[in-house]
């Protein structure tokens, strides 16, 4: 997200693309991809799909949520994007209420690296969405009004985040790396949010959304056509990316105890960069056969014992990191489970249980780019870290699908033992105590 007895390398891809015709949609053959650059110096990419009843359009942006600044501020490029698409622009009507009038809607989201707006339209307005995105983010417009409204939905999102796993994730971050993105989280505090200022969210705005660091995601029921109104004005292609943040790891010490809206425990270990791409797939794949809900080897074993487990590999430029959050009364008693079944995954598996592993991780993750939308994100994902041609958003023929059918149990199992196989960062949080009275 890499034994005896093989398959040949597409009957694996075609069992689960006729077995899942939904996400099998997603990849129109018969229309072609587009990528380029757009007179504003914006990257653009175009997946159409002219099956589906919608369009997205995407915006996505290299920018460390917590901000440029030698000060952190976790939550600024959630609070930047969400302060402009709030904000009355030029042309006199928030971004938000235009979408909506269309039957649309916009979602903001923010990684540790990167920020992307997101725009699920009818087809017939495909172009007025791009036209409108980049109208607004590219000469953003920061106003009072709209960074009141924005605060009080980041504000809630950072509550939700701190009451979920998300919150233990961002603790591992920091268990990971003395600096960087991965170390300041995504999102924040309620009263950081509150706390930052109009003239400090507006100097971000100007710095990340500039044309030249921007890339523009068209999938769904739209075509390359749509890109014509995108905006473009003189001098507005100067510049450069924003080059990626670097990432300063953390060396092995003592487990990180915090204390939080959620109580449980996280395992995190830093893994291949996604240029290894053989590797990174691996680790995509374990990830599936260990912690894919219901049918993983942790939930398997974990039985009927009252504890929520999550385990994903992230990819980043560099490096990617593997996650693994532990919540629940039974928490205690799950860790165990959970670090003996990843420790087995050093040894390979035997050629039939692999095949059967491998389609199921193939057909999870076709499910989960069924939608104009889940394409957009992958392919702006990949875009930000360095690596488009491996997005998984190509389909069968693409270089993703193609490193997955490549995958051995041998090479599965050595990939384990390099990574998984080191001490992992370890982060205990406690639930903290609330006045009485008072609620979360």
């Amino acid at each position: 997200m890499s034994g005896p007895a093989h398959r040949p390398r597409a009957a694996i891809l075609v069992a689960a693309l006729l077995v899942f015709g939904a996400a099998g949609r997603a990849f129109a053959d018969d229309v072609p991809a587009a990528t380029g650059t757009l007179p504003s110096g914006a990257a653009f990419a175009v997946h159409p799909d002219p099956t589906q009843p919608v369009a997205a359009v995407s915006l996505w942006y290299r920018a460390p949520a917590a901000g440029f600044d030698a000060r952190p501020a976790p939550g600024i490029a959630r609070l930047a994007a969400a302060t402009v698409a709030a904000s009355a622009p030029i042309t006199g009507t928030p971004l938000t209420q235009l979408v909506e009038r269309w039957g649309g809607r916009v979602t903001v989201s923010a990684y540790p690296d990167s920020v992307a707006i997101t725009a699920m339209v009818p087809p017939e307005h495909a172009a007025d969405a791009v036209r409108a995105m980049t109208a607004d983010y590219f000469a953003p417009v920061t106003s009072a009004a709209g960074l009141r409204l924005a605060q009080r939905d980041v504000a809630e999102d950072a509550i939700f985040r701190g009451m979920s796993a998300d919150a233990i994730e961002d603790a591992l971050g920091a268990a990971l790396f003395e600096t960087g993105p991965l170390h300041d989280g995504t999102v924040g505090t309620a009263q950081g949010i509150a706390a930052l200022t109009l003239d400090r969210v507006r100097a971000f705005a100007t710095r990340a959304f500039r044309p030249a660091n921007a890339i523009v995601v068209l999938t769904g029921n739209a075509d390359r056509t749509a890109l014509g109104g995108a905006a473009s004005r003189p001098g507005s292609a100067a510049g450069a990316p924003e080059p990626p943040a670097p990432q300063t790891p953390r060396a092995p010490g003592t487990p990180l105890a915090r204390e939080g809206l959620v109580a449980g425990t996280g395992l995190g270990w830093a893994g291949p960069p996604i240029a290894a791409e053989a590797e990174a797939t691996a680790m995509d794949f374990l990830a599936d056969l260990l912690f894919a809900p219901r049918t993983g080897r942790v939930p398997r074993a974990l039985g009927t014992r009252k504890a929520s487990v999550s385990g994903k590999f992230v990819t980043y430029r560099n490096p990617g990191v593997f996650l693994v959050t532990i919540t629940g009364a039974d928490a205690a008693a799950a860790r165990p489970i959970v670090e003996q079944a990843i420790a087995e995954t050093a040894k390979p598996m035997s050629a039939q249980a692999f095949e059967a592993a491998r389609a199921a991780f193939v057909y999870r993750l076709l499910s989960d780019m069924s939608t104009p939308a889940d394409v957009a994100e992958t392919y702006g994902w990949y875009t930000v870290e360095g690596d488009a041609p491996y997005a998984p958003g190509d389909g069968p023929r693409g270089r993703y699908f193609t490193a997955a059918a490549a995958l051995t149990p041998a090479s599965v199992a050595q990939t384990a033992a390099k990574y998984l196989g080191q001490a992992p960062a370890i982060v205990t949080l406690t639930k903290r105590a609330q006045p009485r009275g008072t609620q979360t």
